[in-house]
């Protein structure tokens, strides 16, 4: 069955790319072997690539590093596919769009040499269903690179017990309903693990640390998942005995507080099948 995107609206191929850290995606490309991958005739996928940051930094090395890989982006939304093109359009590396449900991958066993997956677990239905899928199109001894993040936005001081509660309430409403999961990077190495990838290793680093004073870009990602809450309860889909829109009023009133603290770890596994 496939999931349902709980970010799914207008404004989110906007949001997906105003909230991407570029430096950082580079980073955690380069921290997982990219670079030994960055050859003619490797096979390089971006699954769940939404509007293109994380290939675009992938292709954005290959040229660097004058290489001609080919990359493979993967996402369920043929809008945000249609965005990535045009976002990639300017790198001469060849590139293929496939609209799919990633627990249903269209391509074959055995024929990926890296693959990148940052952002996606936390929203699937069947994590382990989605990771054996990724692992059949992967070449024995190609690399796997998951990423997610844990205790997703839960993590601020000082937050008054009333607002505390409601933000409990909805984490587990949605964590109930199995449309999102809070704790999708913990998970990650177990995967790992049960699949028997070889060459394990583990990153851990901030996502979202916040204090001061909030940069226009975070406010906007943080004030579009907010208005997503409200969309969801005015729909009939989040079972609360509160106004979610009078919750986001008060926690943006909150998060914006130069004196609030705020942080969500990102945990990124790297292995190769065996």
């Amino acid at each position: 069955m496939r999931s349902v995107y709980l970010m799914e609206g207008e404004n989110e191929a906007v949001r997906l790319a105003v909230k991407d850290k570029a430096d950082e995606t580079r980073r955690q490309l380069l921290e997982t072997g990219l670079s030994d991958y960055l050859k003619a005739g490797v096979k390089i996928v971006d699954a769940g690539t939404g509007v293109g940051v994380v290939a675009e930094q992938m292709a954005a090395l290959a040229e660097t590093a004058a290489a001609t890989p080919e990359l493979i982006l993967l996402d369920a939304s043929e809008d945000r596919l249609q965005v990535a093109k045009q976002r990639l359009e300017q790198y001469r590396c060849e590139k293929t769009f496939l609209p799919c449900d990633l627990a249903h991958v269209p391509l074959p066993d055995n024929s990926m040499d890296y693959l990148f997956c940052r952002f996606v677990f936390e929203y699937l239905s069947d994590q382990r269903a989605v990771f054996a899928e990724l692992k059949r199109i992967m070449k024995p001894g190609g690399k796997m690179v998951i990423a997610d993040l844990d205790n997703i936005s839960t993590s601020h001081y000082p937050l008054n017990p009333e607002l505390q509660y409601r933000l409990d309430a909805i984490v587990s409403e949605l964590q109930k309903s199995g449309t999102f999961d809070f704790h999708a990077g913990r998970k990650l190495f177990s995967y790992f693990h049960e699949n028997d990838l070889a060459d394990v290793r583990v990153h851990a680093a901030m996502h979202h640390l916040f204090y001061g004073e909030m940069g226009e870009n975070d406010d906007f990602n943080w004030s579009t998942k907010l208005q997503r809450l409200v969309d969801l309860q005015n729909k009939g889909l989040l079972d609360l005995d509160f106004s979610v829109a009078e919750f986001a009023d008060d926690f943006l009133a909150f998060f914006r507080s130069p004196g609030r603290f705020s942080y969500t770890p990102v945990f990124i596994v790297e292995g190769k099948k065996r």
